[in-house]
Formats: structure tokens, sequence, C-alpha cells
């Protein structure tokens, strides 16, 4: 188990500091099945092959960026896992064989409330999930990202949203012989 100390993304900043000044609906009906569009709750995570670097001594985790952007739908953060697929070919940081990705629906259970002012969320993948990186291979784990309905944009597909929170975190190989916990930890302080 890891626990992820993840970064608060600028979109998910910018939209909190918008819905709690009642810049976007009243904050009362974001729950409404009315107005599902200021849904604000994080409903799905996503864990990736992105996320690590290689300084010249073997594969570490990157540094979480809170700016992760696809450049093909610039309204939309997401794991690098998938931004690298949109930027240019020499500016892909992975090979295509290291992109894997998968995404999962969190429930209530998930999610803890800390301390005054850290939610900690558990991303629990089990024995017959993401088993295979889509190349036959098991995928080698470097990042998560936690998502919520996105606030302004509508007809996204169902795994694109509002990214709150990005974290990386030492390597872990999934297979179908173990199951994989991370605790992401989002402090906001």
């Amino acid at each position: 188990m890891a626990i992820v100390t993840a970064v608060i993304t600028k979109d998910a900043r910018e939209f909190w500091a918008k819905l709690f000044g009642g810049l976007l609906g009243d904050p009362s009906t974001t729950t409404n099945p009315a107005t599902p569009e200021y849904d604000h709750r994080i409903k799905f995570f996503k864990i990736g092959e992105g996320g690590f670097v290689d300084p010249g001594t073997g594969e570490v985790p990157r540094v979480p960026d809170g700016a992760l952007r696809r450049l093909s739908t610039p309204l939309i953060q997401d794991i690098d896992a998938v931004v690298d697929a949109t930027r240019p070919v020499l500016d892909q940081r992975y090979a295509l064989d290291q992109r894997g990705k998968f995404q999962k629906t969190l429930s209530p259970s998930d999610f803890t409330f800390e301390s005054p002012s850290t939610l900690r969320v558990r991303c629990f993948l089990d024995f017959g999930e993401f088993n295979n990186d889509g190349f036959g291979n098991s995928p080698r784990m470097w990042e998560i990202g936690l998502f919520a309905d996105h606030p302004t944009e509508t007809g996204l597909a169902v795994d694109e949203g509002l990214m709150v929170a990005y974290g990386t975190f030492p390597l872990e190989v999934k297979t179908g012989a173990i199951q994989i916990e991370n605790i992401v930890r989002i402090i906001l302080a």
C-alpha cells in the first residue's frame, strides 16, 4: 500500500474558489440531480503508467504536476499517461506501451476525513482489475488522479472530468495475483 500525498490541480483550485464564492451557481444545489453539471463530488480515480522520470540512475517518480493538461483538449487536465499522447512526438515522455491507464468509480466508503484539512481517498485495485496495460504486459504504475464532474464543460467522455488531485508514487506492478491499495491524501491548506 502506498500513501500518496497528492497536489490539488490548478483547475480544481480555480473551480473551488468560484464555487464557494457563488460564481458557479448555488452551492446548496450541487448534489441536486436537476443540476448535475455542478456536482462537485470526487467520483473516480485513474491510475497510470506515466508519472516517472529516469535521471540516469533508474526510474523514479516524477514530482507531481498540478498543471498537467491535454494539448488536444486544452480545457481538460489528466494524468501524464493520457496527456503524453497529446504532446508532439518529439516531446513525448513515454513509449507507446508505457501509457496504460485504468479508471474506477469510487464509493462513499472510500472517503475518510483525516484531520482539520486532510481528506483520505482509498483507491483499490482488486485481483481482476488492470492486469494488462493494453500491450499484454503487467501495468507498471507510477501515478494517480482523482476526478469530479467538470464544472463548465458538457458532453465529455466518461473518462474525462475535472482532475482535482494528482500524485505520483514509487513503482507498483499489477498482476492478477495481487491487489493494490493506494491511499491518496488531499491536504487543503
